[in-house]
């Protein structure tokens, strides 16, 4: 089965969900989070990397260090968070490779792809990450 949303990608959102309820806080131990989130501290790090590499985080060092949102979680989309960890998708093929299908691009199929890949796309990038932000509290509901 072919997901559109990996689990590397719905971590990166889930770890950038929680950091939005401490946003302005101290910042909080990948220990923490990987424990929070149930996720192993290697792809957690893994994930924290690239996020860290693509400014959408910060860490700081030493015995109150952590990692923090470098960025307001009101101004900060799914689909920022989706282009630091490279994501690509299309709908369907023909959309990124024309030469695959000989029909033209005003086939209807075509722009009906087309069409619900720019709502999803718009969909990311309308969700803010300080609407699906959560605490640790909510997680021991």
């Amino acid at each position: 089965m072919n997901f559109l949303i990996n689990r590397e990608y719905d971590i990166a959102i889930r770890i950038c969900a929680f950091l939005a309820s401490y946003y302005g806080k101290d910042p909080i131990p990948l220990s923490k989070i990987s424990k929070y989130l149930y996720i192993s501290r290697p792809f957690a790090s893994k994930i924290v990397h690239q996020l860290v590499k693509s400014k959408i985080l910060g860490s700081s060092q030493g015995r109150y260090g952590g990692i923090f949102l470098s960025n307001d979680p009101r101004e900060l989309s799914v689909y920022d968070v989706l282009k630091a960890l490279n994501f690509k998708m299309a709908v369907n093929e023909c959309l990124i490779n024309p030469t695959i299908c000989p029909l033209n691009e005003n086939c209807k199929i075509h722009l009906f792809f087309g069409d619900q890949e720019k709502i999803l796309i718009e969909n990311f990038q309308n969700k803010m990450i300080i609407d699906l932000a959560f605490s640790k509290r909510d997680l021991n509901k």
